[in-house]
């Protein structure tokens, strides 16, 4: 799904882009820009979480570095950002305790919409009233080719409960997590 080449926007070849604007409109609109980068190439790229530090770190993630301009987004700028990309519903800190913010889910598909999706799949491919487990959905042979393969375990949790409370499904028990069951009841 990834293996196209990312196409960056205009104003990632200038060298302000990378460095936090002090006045408020202009800071809202930085912000704007960036949310719009950061959701766009993790979707081409298959991306659902983000480590803030192993991001910003030299030659890791390609779209917080531009070696042409020589910039890089430095890790407090990065927070600022994802912080309004958490109060917009586009992400949520994962993990790690208050102070520690540094593991982050990116949601360019929010889990309603996750959970949206795969309903609409299971429907499709008459996958009601069997029991699958959660490794099925994410990584099954019928699940190849769906915007859901191989989607992060929590995001999926978190789509698959909200069909649950939907009463779409219902969850079992497994030994581990991969072997967890979900039975999806008749549209």
């Amino acid at each position: 799904m990834g293996s196209t080449a990312f196409e960056y926007p205009k104003i990632f070849d200038f060298p302000p882009f990378f460095t936090r604007q002090i006045t408020d409109a202009t800071w809202k609109s930085q912000v704007s820009q960036w949310e719009a980068l950061i959701l766009q190439y993790t979707r081409q790229k298959h991306i659902f979480r983000l480590n803030l530090h192993q991001a910003t770190t030299p030659g890791e993630i390609e779209i917080f570095e531009n070696k042409k301009i020589n910039r890089r987004l430095s890790f407090e700028t990065l927070k600022d950002i994802i912080e309004e990309m958490v109060k917009n519903g586009n992400a949520e800190w994962e993990g790690g305790s208050k102070g520690q913010k540094n593991e982050v889910l990116i949601y360019w598909h929010t889990p309603e919409e996750w959970a949206n999706l795969i309903w609409n799949w299971i429907n499709e491919t008459g996958q009601n009233n069997q029991i699958m487990t959660f490794y099925e959905i994410t990584n099954g042979e019928l699940a190849e080719g769906q915007e859901f393969f191989e989607l992060d375990k929590t995001i999926l949790n978190k789509a698959l409960h909200i069909l649950v409370k939907r009463d779409n499904a219902q969850i079992f028990k497994g030994t581990d997590e991969d072997s967890m069951g979900i039975k999806f009841f008749g549209p």
